[in-house]
């Protein structure tokens, strides 16, 4: 069966998403069950995103706007660029995976840190093989250390990944630092900003939001999500922001109707809730501050985060821990496949669902010491 089979696909590890909750619920016969891996919004969506929804579902039986037309119109206005710097994907892993084919050629090569976003790994092997996939060590501090990035550089690395704020540590890399980097890089080195959790930083006036630099560079892009803030990661909408040019060449990767119809109403109408957005800033604000706090008076490792998901160290078997809190109905996100072996991902949701988590992690661990 091999001989049949690209040998770029048998270089990939899958992407392993966080367990769905209908599967601890088959397994364990568990009614409730918290979900706390995917860094999703716990907050449903506000009413007139589903009213959006709604009206699209008598016309299903139609194609959607191939190009996403009026969604694109949306982004550019709420980012304060042309429609033509803003092209749509099935959620950021569709654009990542769309950068990698336009852009990497056979012998070129995809650089980021250890520690970060897994598919920007499997999107460098899908295209150029295990081969094309290239990382740098992470700081002391779990942050991209862009030095040791700029030391790999050389004439074979065409795309350059950086998470800002990075998955899964939560850490920030201030404008001076992103904007030095970008001076740096050639212009023949694409560098992609994946800003997919950008709207939770608290100090916005030291954030390189990337923007000026994609339109007006050629070999800048900025690369944005609904499914965090907007809570919309079951429809699958996400966009990157680039010059004309850069977008252009995207829009020959990609799919026709990559996007619903129901996906692009819906992140119109979301771009449309402001309040909804400052509701769910403040919840996650106020939440991560409690989490975090909860989690350091159990006496654990807890990195800062910019984010809405905290990286702790519990000191205990993850494997043995992980296990025992999905027993509990507690869906968390063990950090070994990310190259955190001794770390677990929790995303911040309702307070009362956190409380839980706390209650039984604690319980969890001293029992394990015993």
């Amino acid at each position: 069966m091999k001989n049949l089979i690209n040998p770029k696909v048998l270089d990939l590890t899958p992407y392993q998403p966080g367990t769905p909750v209908e599967e601890i619920q088959r397994k364990y016969g568990l009614k409730r069950v918290i979900k706390l891996a995917s860094n999703e919004n716990p907050l449903p969506i506000p009413q007139n995103v589903a009213d959006a929804i709604i009206g699209e579902l008598g016309s299903l039986s139609g194609y959607p706007d191939s190009d996403s037309y009026y969604l694109r119109e949306k982004i550019a206005a709420y980012n304060r660029v042309d429609r033509d710097n803003v092209i749509v994907g099935a959620g950021s892993v569709e654009l990542i995976r769309m950068i990698a084919k336009c852009f990497l050629k056979p012998g070129e090569r995809v650089l980021t840190s250890e520690k970060t976003f897994l598919m920007y790994r499997v999107a460098a092997i899908e295209e150029g093989g295990k081969e094309a996939f290239v990382e740098a060590p992470m700081d002391e501090a779990f942050k991209y250390d862009l030095e040791n990035l700029y030391r790999l550089l050389d004439e074979r690395i065409k795309i350059i990944f950086i998470a800002n704020p990075n998955n899964p540590t939560g850490t920030l890399l201030s404008r001076k630092e992103i904007y030095d980097f970008i001076e740096r890089v050639p212009e023949d080195t694409i560098i992609v900003l994946d800003n997919a959790y950008h709207e939770f930083v608290g100090n916005l006036d030291d954030y390189p939001d990337g923007i000026e630099a994609a339109v007006n560079r050629k070999n800048v892009i900025v690369l944005r999500t609904f499914s965090k803030i907007y809570s919309l990661a079951a429809l699958r909408v996400g966009y990157a922001i680039a010059n004309r040019k850069i977008i252009s060449y995207l829009g020959r990767v990609k799919a026709p109707f990559n996007v619903t119809r129901v996906a692009q109403a819906a992140a119109v109408a979301s771009l449309e809730n402001e309040d909804f957005r400052n509701k769910s800033l403040k919840l996650n604000e106020k939440s991560r501050r409690k989490l975090f706090n909860q989690l350091q008076d159990l006496g654990l490792k807890v990195i800062p985060s910019e984010t809405n998901f905290l990286l702790f160290f519990p000191e205990a078997d993850v494997t043995v821990l992980n296990e025992r809190l999905l027993q509990d109905g507690i869906i968390l996100r063990p950090m070994g496949a990310f190259g955190v072996t001794d770390g677990m991902r929790v995303s911040v949701g309702l307070e009362e669902d956190n409380d839980y988590f706390i209650e039984r992690l604690r319980k969890n661990l001293n029992e394990m010491k015993q």
